[in-house]
Formats: C-alpha cells, structure tokens, sequence
C-alpha cells in the first residue's frame, strides 16, 4: 500500500509499505479520504526542532473496513467509518481501534466524515455551555469556524455573528445560519456590534482565527461576565496583550483545546451522530480534493487560502 511520508519543509514523497497489522481489538482499514489539518501546516512549512523526520502525519481519516478483529464486536466488513487516529492517515490503509472508529450512514461521502475537527467543534460547544436566546460571536469562519456556527445555532443561540476578512467565507456563513456577517476591512467590528447587540456587546465570544489579532478583537467585543472562549489560540506564541482588562471584565475564560482522550472521543462520537442525522452540513465546506500523489498542492492550497477555499481533503 501507498503513503505520503514528509521527509522535510515542502517534501512530501509517496512510498510503498506493506499492510499494517491489527490486533485483537482493532480494524484495518481502506482509507478513502483524509483532511488536511491546519495544525499539520507548521510542520510542512519549516522543519521543527524536535519533530522526528521523515513521519508519517494525517489524522482526519475515514474509510471502509476491510478486516475486523477477534474481539471487536460493534463493527463489520464493508462498514462506513470515520476514524480517530493520531498519524498515518494520509495512507491507503490504517489501523484503529474499536473505540476509535464512528459509523458513518450512506448519505454521508468519505471526504465529510472527518472526526476529528468535528469532535474538537463539539467539544467546544459543550465547554462553552451556551444558553437559548445567547448572542454569540465568532471571530474567524474558516473550516473550523463553520462548522461550530451551525452547532451554536442547535444550541439556540437567538443571534450568531460570523467575523471574517474574507468576503466569500462571509457568503457561505450566511448560507449556513450566520444571522449577520461583519468584514472588518470594510467595517468598524465595534460599532456593527453595539448595533446588533443595543450596546451590549455579545454574551459569548469566539476566537478562532488562530492569531493575536482574532484574539484580542473577541475579547473587545465580549460582555462584562461574558464567556470568552479560547478555540483556534493555541498555536504560535501565547500572549495575552492587556490581562488586567481580562479580569477588570470578569470574562468567564473558556480554554475549548481538548487532550484527554475519553473527552475527545466522546466528541467525536456525538459529532459524527450529528452529521448522520444531517444538522450538520459539510458539503459545502469540503471544497478542494487531492489523489495523494497531490499532496503537496493539497497542503499549498491550504496554505495560500484562494477565494473560495474552505478545506482540502486528500482522497484516495
């Protein structure tokens, strides 16, 4: 079987490996799709100082299986699934366990069904605890951003404001749910959401964009007592530029990165139930696909974001 090894910066090669072995209570599997993850994107980009190379990345994967072990119960031969894996997705065949693995219905294409951003998007939902009739605000709609805008409209949310300096993410949050849209390249943030809010700012605020500026704006466009919630902030350098207004505003701070295991595959596990049961929509967001021996462009067009990029998602 094929897979995508890095070997460095801008260094994909394709190679070919025998089929991975399974245990007991794992599954082989026919990879058919697998996203590119921004958190993959450092790694392509520089090399980093204690990242072994060459390795073998990818984790958004889903897939038929193709053999089942003895003691897995829940799961059979041809079965639709997607997976939790932490590497390796970016193969022709992978191995995971029991545990790891979500059924995925009919309806739904392989390139959707990607379980972990879906279970860190729901995740983060549930974290935030969001009420009926909350404003809400998201700062940064990308891939990520899109999909938890249609999950805080299932929670009941009476105003959700998507925030983005990309006008044709603006178009497609509104399609989705968003019930307004700010540029702020064109707009005053502030001023658009004293309007929308009658000058009270919104009751939960979320950073997404990934960067100091998405940061700082959500925080000045949140509440007294409002729930800041930190989802996108955790790569790059970690820096809070004024703490002492965090705390005069009394923000309830809400840090919506996961790493306990059972946490996120219980998100993933509701997410991907979700998006069986169609409330959430990821057509619309898988807009660029690959073969593997494509995945240096799959990871440039990640990187450089045309108008109308959303998501690449490897298939194979």
């Amino acid at each position: 079987m094929r897979s995508a090894i890095l070997y460095g910066p801008h260094d994909f090669r394709i190679e070919e490996f025998q089929t991975p072995e399974y245990s007991s209570d794992e599954c082989l599997i026919r990879v058919k799709a697998c996203g590119v993850c921004h958190s993959e994107q450092h790694q392509w980009q520089h090399k980093i100082p204690g990242l072994e190379y060459p390795r073998r990345i990818g984790h958004e994967a889903a897939g038929e299986v193709l053999k089942v072990g003895l003691k897995v119960r829940d799961f059979n031969v041809g079965d639709r699934v997607a997976l939790w894996i932490d590497s390796k997705g970016y193969s022709e065949e992978a191995v995971a366990a029991e545990d790891r693995m979500f059924k995925i219905s009919s309806e739904i294409s392989y390139e959707e069904a990607l379980a972990e951003p879906i279970g860190c998007t729901t995740n983060g939902i549930l974290r935030t605890n969001i009420q009926l009739g909350d404003k809400v605000a998201l700062v940064g709609t990308g891939f990520m951003g899109l999909i938890l805008l249609q999950q805080i409209k299932l929670q009941g949310a009476s105003l959700v404001i998507a925030i983005d300096l990309r006008d044709d993410m603006l178009e497609l949050a509104s399609q989705l749910c968003a019930d307004a849209t700010i540029n702020p390249s064109k707009e005053n943030v502030a001023e658009r959401i004293n309007e929308l809010t009658g000058n009270k700012k919104v009751d939960v605020s979320f950073e997404v964009g990934g960067n100091q500026s998405t940061l700082n704006l959500a925080a000045d466009i949140c509440r007294m007592e409002g729930k800041l919630v930190i989802f996108g902030y955790h790569p790059g350098e970690r820096k809070i530029n004024d703490l002492g207004y965090w705390n005069w505003m009394a923000f309830n701070i809400i840090n919506a990165h996961f790493r306990n295991i059972h946490t996120i595959l219980n998100g993933s596990r509701l997410g991907i139930e979700l998006l069986n049961e169609g409330k959430i929509n990821m057509k619309k967001l898988v807009t660029h696909t690959f073969p593997l021996e494509r995945i240096e462009e799959a990871f440039l067009m990640a990187e450089q974001k045309p108008k109308g990029f959303v998501k690449s998602v490897i298939v194979m």
